[in-house]
């Protein structure tokens, strides 16, 4: 609220009854995440239900009625693991549909590319390799095809991901660190792969099949 030292403010409470405070200190540091905090005297007079979310203790451990005590890093964990549940559920849902939607379109190109290609793999066949050679070759020059597109699907997403980063930091005032979600990528890159190997070999074979 950019207070010095000082000087008063009006608040307004609960019950719709103002009260004129005095500032008597300033957090610059965001250590907390309210931009005001009052004294629990002054909270109960106006709201006796009032309830802190969380205590900070200080001194030994001791009871505390209707509450239990976690450490931080629990308390930090549990706060955000809704969130990250819907970030994730978010995600997978991002990667399937990214990947589910041009899966026709990628496997009707297969079959048009490699059913224009019978008569390369005739020319290797009668050039002296097996079926097994031609076929190797075909999910070999897939699998190039399926690891660039990876490639460079990847390089074309990190500038954004970085500056998301960056963006974030300057935010919290604090480093951020990229977290990629490397389960949903590499299936989605194994269901592109296993999508693009059998849109390649199953007509090559096939055509290998009718003879040259």
């Amino acid at each position: 609220m950019r207070r010095t030292l000082g000087p008063t403010l009006r608040a307004a409470f609960e019950d719709g009854r103002t009260r004129t405070l005095r500032v008597v200190a300033v957090l610059d540091d965001r250590s907390s995440p309210y931009q005001v905090l009052l004294d629990r005297s002054t909270v109960r007079a106006h709201d006796p239900s009032a309830l802190a979310e969380v205590v900070h203790r200080t001194g030994p451990p001791g009871e505390m009625p209707g509450g239990r005590e976690v450490s931080v890093a629990a308390h930090a964990g549990s706060a955000d693991a809704e969130e990250d549940r819907l970030v994730w559920v978010f995600t997978l849902l991002l990667v399937g549909l990214t990947a589910g939607y041009p899966a026709p379109a990628v496997a009707n190109t297969l079959l048009m590319a490699t059913a224009g290609r019978r008569a390369d793999s005739r020319v290797l066949r009668l050039s002296g390799a097996t079926d097994r050679q031609v076929l190797r070759t075909v999910a070999a020059e897939t699998a190039f095809v399926v690891a660039l597109g990876t490639l460079l699907g990847g390089l074309v997403a990190l500038p954004s991901l970085l500056g998301i980063r960056a963006g974030l930091s300057g935010l919290l005032g604090m480093p951020v660190d990229l977290v990629v979600p490397w389960p949903p990528v590499l299936g989605a890159a194994g269901a592109c792969l296993l999508l693009a190997l059998a849109g390649s070999l199953l007509p090559t074979r096939s055509a290998l099949r009718a003879g040259p």
